[in-house]
């Protein structure tokens, strides 16, 4: 987008709101401007093409006052650390970093500081940013240090401490990983609501105090609202309701806070289902107090609140459905890169070997930020006392014995067994390989070629033909935690229920991803809209419709159903996008057979011919020949309560009795 330069005031600059909304920022954000970057907020301009910088940003930039330039909206990582060209900084490190926040850091830019900053006299400091960790450019947040140069005493956050190490995230940026559209998001609401002016009101739209925030504990909502805040240009006040036990605290700790957060600023209240939650003791005092904090925050000028919430169930609807928090926020819990990460952040300074950070995300299925961190704390402590460095080994223990906060429901099971027990099928596991292992172990792959891998496959087939099995094995290769949910279990009479515990299997697969979700019997739980007798079944595929459509949220989670009747399942299901794989099962021929039976763990007496036994048993199914082999072992039983082996009579006997 061109802008004419036009002089305004440092250290932000303004532009029109709607030329900003048309670079997909509604609320301001970051641009690069010549050699520079700045952080630009909607605001008054002299025509709409107008950019107003203050004469500093104008120098660091390398344009003037009436200047055409093209500036691009740049996304900027939080800076670890801004490196001053100074050989001792004029004031405490801190106070410098937060005299800096929310601002964009470019090397070669000059920051000026006032006498609050530099000691108390009059004077005004100009010092050069002389780099920033990670480069080239970089957001100033709460955890930026700054540092005059060849300082390097204090490590920047994340950064290793000794040299040769590798370069880890840091643990705020490890939770924000892959929370880049909702950190976007919450940037722009709360630049909208603490701008310089009442945008709201100048732009005729209805009075908003803040934004409702959704996720597990643990999952980064106070790293993202941090973030936002920083990005926004706006201070944090964090509101703990850990002491409150009456309700008229709890209306002195929200008073207190609309009164004293500085503007702009953000009061951020974490944790409510601590007082709104099911066990509070005042819970229904709680929604009528929260309303009048809703109503205050939106009566002060450029404040903004952010309420955060484990889950929206446990606030009242006349919270969640207020006008006044018209946006709705749901962080997810950390996938395997993101718990990748924290692993990398958590252990960047601690002694270890070279460890398969992969492998330790994939083990840590349910864990939360905290749960990962405690886990490292856990593998520190066993090696304190000797010396040595944190082993893999050491940290797979503290993992087993660190509880995920995020499994007080079931987690998937990771199966014993993989292919290699699967007989013959080979067609069927190069489609299962291609359809859900190559997307979780190289996603790339489907990159290069401009398409998005499959994320629904659904096996048809008779009965017993080892669909489920199959299913099982698929889960042990692709190391994905397993859920198997027959489709007659999410069945509920009662209105709502049997929605409610779809989208619970949903969320469980995404807090345990990678995860692999198997609805077997899936005919039963999505029949053909319109047949049944019952309503509920309606409802239950328009809920499974609306979880498989969200691609994005749902992380590495594969959906795969199973059934034996394709036809009864409801069209809508079927297509690319949702069920889009078919596989089937049918009846396995003489080679399936075969192959089953060398693998089975019967022993066979030496009179026993499995090519023949193979040719013997056309027509049944690999449930069947399963059948028939316990069967065969029963008869030797009853035979000889110590036979060690199953002969031929025994099998022709028991495929005499199971085929009758």
């Amino acid at each position: 987008m061109r802008f004419t330069i036009r002089t305004g005031n440092d250290p932000f600059g303004r532009a029109d709101p709607t030329l900003l909304a048309a670079m997909g920022l509604p609320g301001g954000g970051t641009l690069r401007v010549g050699r520079s970057h700045l952080v630009v907020h909607p605001g008054d301009v002299p025509r709409p093409t107008a950019l107003l910088l203050g004469p500093l940003s104008m120098s660091n930039a390398g344009v003037k006052d009436g200047d055409v330039v093209e500036a691009k909206r740049a996304m900027l990582p939080q800076a670890y650390r801004v490196v001053l060209a100074v050989d001792e900084l004029p004031a405490e490190p801190q106070a410098l970093a937060r005299s800096l926040q929310g601002r964009a850091a470019t090397p070669g830019d000059e920051v000026e500081f006032d006498a609050a900053y530099v000691g108390g006299d009059d004077r005004h400091v100009r010092l050069r940013i002389e780099s920033v960790e990670p480069g080239p450019a970089g957001l100033v947040g709460s955890a930026t240090l700054v540092a005059a140069r060849g300082d390097r005493a204090a490590p920047a956050a994340g950064r290793p401490a000794t040299p040769g190490r590798r370069k880890a995230p840091s643990t705020a940026d490890a939770l924000l990983a892959g929370l880049d559209t909702e950190r976007e998001t919450l940037t722009g609401w709360l630049s909208l609501l603490t701008s310089p002016r009442d945008l709201p009101q100048a732009w005729g739209l209805p009075a908003v105090a803040g934004v409702l925030l959704e996720g597990p504990a643990g999952v980064g909502k106070s790293e993202l609202v941090a973030a936002a805040a920083a990005g926004a240009g706006a201070a944090v006040k964090e509101v703990s309701l850990d002491l409150v036990f009456k309700p008229q605290r709890l209306i002195d700790v929200l008073e207190a806070a609309v009164k004293t957060t500085p503007t702009p600023g953000v009061v951020f209240v974490d944790r409510l289902e601590a007082v709104a939650g099911e066990d509070a003791m005042f819970r229904s005092q709680v929604a009528a107090i929260l309303r009048w904090f809703l109503d205050a925050v939106a009566e002060r000028p450029r404040l903004a609140c952010v309420l955060a919430v484990s889950s929206l169930g446990a606030l009242d609807r006349s919270v969640t459905s207020s006008p006044l928090l018209p946006r709705h926020l749901s962080i997810p819990p950390p996938d395997a890169q993101r718990r990748k990460l924290l692993f990398q952040a958590a252990l960047a300074r601690v002694p270890a070997d070279d460890l398969d950070y992969e492998r330790l995300a994939a083990r840590t299925a349910g864990f939360s930020g905290a749960d990962v961190l405690a886990a490292v704390v856990h593998a520190s402590a066993l090696v304190a006392h000797t010396g040595g460095n944190v082993t893999e080994q050491i940290v797979a223990r503290a993992i087993e014995e660190t509880a995920p906060s995020l499994g007080t429901v079931q987690l998937g099971e990771v199966p014993s067994y993989g292919f290699e027990r699967v007989a013959n099928l080979a067609d069927v596991k190069q489609r299962l390989t291609e359809a859900v292992i190559w997307p979780m172990t190289d996603p790339g792959r489907f990159a290069r070629l401009g398409i998005d891998p499959p994320r629904g496959l659904l096996l048809y087939g008779p009965p017993g033909t080892g669909k489920t099995y199959v299913i099982r094995a698929l889960a042990h290769e692709s190391g994905a935690a397993f859920f198997a949910v027959k489709g007659a279990e999410l069945l509920d009479k009662f209105v709502g229920e049997s929605e409610r515990g779809v989208r619970e299997v949903f969320a469980r697969a995404r807090a345990a991803a990678p995860a692999i979700l198997f609805f077997d019997e899936i005919d039963a739980l999505a029949p053909v809209r319109g047949r049944s007798t019952t309503s509920v079944t309606d409802s239950v595929v328009a809920a499974l419709l609306t979880e498989m459509d969200g691609v994005g949220e749902r992380g590495d989670v594969v959906i795969i159903g199973a059934t034996n009747r394709r036809d009864l399942i409801d069209p809508a299901l079927l297509r690319a996008g949702r069920f889009e794989v078919h596989i089937e099962l049918g009846l396995p021929g003489l080679e399936a057979r075969r192959a089953l039976l060398g693998i089975v763990d019967t022993p066979f007496g030496a009179d026993v011919d499995l090519d023949q036994l193979a040719a013997a048993t056309a027509g049944l199914s690999f449930a069947d020949l399963t059948g028939a082999m316990r069967e065969a072992a029963l008869n030797a039983l009853r035979r000889d309560p110590s036979a060690i082996e199953v002969t031929q009579a025994d099998l022709t006997a028991a495929l005499a009795r199971f085929a009758g």
